[in-house]
């Protein structure tokens, strides 16, 4: 279930983006335009960027860039807004644009994907992503794979938690990263180093195909990570952006 600050923002970003459910993913603007009346401007901010990383993990939001610009979309919009007469799009929907800061676990193998079709929020990839029977009988287990599950098992079993069981399918999900995803080995080591020493992410990735499914969440989330250990000149720049998107906001009241 989630927290009850990323239901708030969730709810509050009905209002927020257009008649398509779609708005800029501008986290000073949302949080300026959400919790106004905050009285702590980092505490909106990181009331938006934590319920906005949530959110993206329950594929409940799709994150993405249009030409560089960032852009988000409500993926159950349909289901909780009905608009008889929907204004013109305002913005690109996400079928436009690539996903942020995908495959970002090393800073020269950035690679941009679409984002996912299929059943979101499952275990499954949808029936492209499934081996074929005789695939999965045929292909032995390279090293290189045996390599990242060995890794994981071996990480998730530091933490206190029991290994994932050496299925098929976990199996399967190793290989489809690097030849279908089009993912490194080194890659996939590091997200699987970033994500189990994670307090959040270790307890939600238990399993390759766990891992493979969150891939791009964890990527995202390590990026955003990476650069949030701003200095104070950066985060009073970001404090003066709430501010000001405030009061712009007031002036176009």
């Amino acid at each position: 279930s989630l927290t009850w600050d990323a239901r708030l923002l969730f709810i509050g970003l009905w209002s927020y983006v257009d008649d398509n459910g779609v708005g800029r993913d501008v986290e000073p603007i949302i949080a300026a335009d959400l919790f106004a009346l905050e009285p702590d401007p980092v505490e909106a901010l990181r009331k938006v960027r934590g319920g906005l990383t949530e959110l993206s993990l329950r594929n409940l939001v799709i994150r993405y860039t249009v030409n560089g610009k960032p852009f988000l979309a409500i993926t159950t919009w349909s289901r909780h807004q009905k608009i008889n007469r929907p204004s013109p799009a305002r913005f690109p929907g996400p079928d436009q644009g690539i996903v942020r800061d995908a495959g970002g676990f090393t800073e020269d193998s950035l690679r941009t994907h679409a984002p996912e079709q299929g059943n979101r929020g499952s275990e499954d990839q949808g029936t492209e992503d499934q081996p074929s029977s005789s695939e999965a009988a045929e292909a032995p287990v390279r090293p290189e794979i045996t390599r990242l599950l060995d890794l994981l098992d071996a990480e998730i079993e530091r933490n206190g938690a029991r290994k994932p069981n050496r299925t098929q399918k976990n199996t399967d999900a190793a290989r489809l990263l690097l030849d279908r995803d089009g993912k490194t080995v080194e890659q996939v080591e590091a997200a699987i180093r970033w994500c189990q020493s994670d307090e959040f992410w270790r307890s939600n990735i238990l399993s390759m195909s766990k891992l493979r499914e969150k891939y791009e969440q964890l990527s995202l989330a390590a990026k955003r990570q990476g650069t949030r250990s701003t200095t104070a000149y950066e985060q009073g720049a970001e404090v003066h952006d709430i501010l000001l998107a405030r009061q712009q906001k007031a002036v176009n009241a």
